[in-house]
């Protein structure tokens, strides 16, 4: 059996208790909270029904009794539209236990390949929360000598990999790259440790054309740990070359490349070598959420809260978030820094300074 969590990390019931007394002061009651993005199974013709094809989990423990259902596929339902048009429904194939959340075969699928939708449901006193349910028919498992085979484009920049499938533009791939060698050029001029890290964990960037390309990619994401690599997705449709150029207008789609790396740097390098910026920085992020100025959404996992606070933080530095505002400051560079101190200090010690990023990249203010 095969699964893909969206994003989905562990946590303890320790602490859990403390981030929901620290963060949100509040006693531990609430809804089930489960991933923001979605859970995805494998089906093949060897699949007998009634079989477990595998089983919903919470990212947070919740001591309340849940109740699990299926939701038909209704497009747009998703925060993440995930759900669109002409989708097959995975109700007609599969059922989940309401007390334990396991998912079963009930009948075999009508052709294959093919992808089967739903929305996947946990109730409890407090609440629900829906994630998406992804069931993928495939004739046989993926064989792991296949892993690879959906990148058909693979270039290097220093220590990170980036591998693509045929449908990405090359052009976006270049950038991506580009936007990985630049914010490393403080640390390649510095110690190095960080790309030190990178090379030793085999990174790479995994760029599809789409979410639903990124799901034909089954045989990568079964054997990616046995292949000892340690990735970050990011699709075409995200990278938008001018957003950072221009200064994040309203009216240009944000460039999601810069996070994406950010979060591989930030996992796979800085995290080790430097971990006492790296506590500093959880203590910054739970300082944040207190004051209202970082609210991590429904189903992100609280060990990603830093990286995602770093990430957006990073954001603030290089000048892209200056139309919105926290206590009647915008988001400024400058602003930053009299908001949250700690942050910036992070930052400017990991990143390239905003002048150096744009020199970095080849840019001008004209240009």
């Amino acid at each position: 059996m095969w699964r893909e969590k969206g994003f989905f990390k562990s946590i303890s019931p320790a602490v859990f208790l403390f981030i929901l007394t620290a963060c949100v002061g509040v006693t531990y009651a609430q809804k089930p909270i489960l991933t923001d993005e979605f859970d995805s199974f494998l089906v093949t013709k060897q699949t007998k029904i009634g079989e477990v094809i595998g089983k919903i989990e919470l990212i947070f423990p919740n001591p309340k009794k849940i109740t699990w259902s299926l939701i038909p596929p209704v497009p747009g339902a998703d925060p993440r539209h995930y759900l669109k048009e002409g989708q097959l429904d995975a109700t007609k194939i599969v059922e989940i236990d309401p007390n334990t959340g396991e998912l079963r075969l009930k009948a075999h699928p009508t052709q294959y390949p093919t992808h089967y939708y739903a929305q996947v449901r946990a109730t409890n006193e407090d609440g629900f929360m829906d994630e998406v349910l992804i069931i993928i028919a495939l004739e046989e498992k993926p064989k792991k000598e296949n892993a690879l085979d959906i990148f058909t484009q693979r270039i290097e920049t220093g220590p990170i990999r980036f591998w693509a499938t045929k449908s990405v533009d090359p052009q976006k791939i270049k950038h991506a790259a580009k936007v990985a060698n630049a914010l490393l050029s403080k640390d390649r001029k510095g110690p190095g440790l960080i790309s030190k890290y990178l090379r030793q964990k085999n990174v790479a960037m995994t760029i599809f054309k789409t979410f639903e390309e990124r799901n034909t990619a089954i045989s990568f994401y079964m054997y990616i740990d046995s292949l000892g690599y340690q990735t970050q997705d990011l699709e075409d449709e995200e990278i938008i070359p001018d957003y950072f150029r221009l200064g994040g207008p309203r009216n240009l789609r944000r460039d999601a490349s810069v996070e994406e790396i950010t979060h591989l740097i930030h996992r796979g390098g800085i995290m080790e070598a430097y971990p006492g910026v790296q506590k500093r920085l959880e203590i910054a992020t739970q300082k944040a959420i207190k004051r209202n100025f970082y609210r991590p959404q429904d189903g992100l996992p609280a060990d990603s809260y830093p990286d995602e606070y770093l990430a957006g933080g990073l954001y603030i530095y290089y000048g892209v978030r200056s139309h919105r505002s926290y206590n009647g400051l915008p988001l400024t560079p400058e602003n930053l820094k009299k908001i949250d101190p700690e942050l910036y200090d992070i930052i400017s010690f990991l990143f390239p300074s905003r002048e150096e990023f744009f020199k970095e990249m080849g840019w001008t203010k004209n240009k």
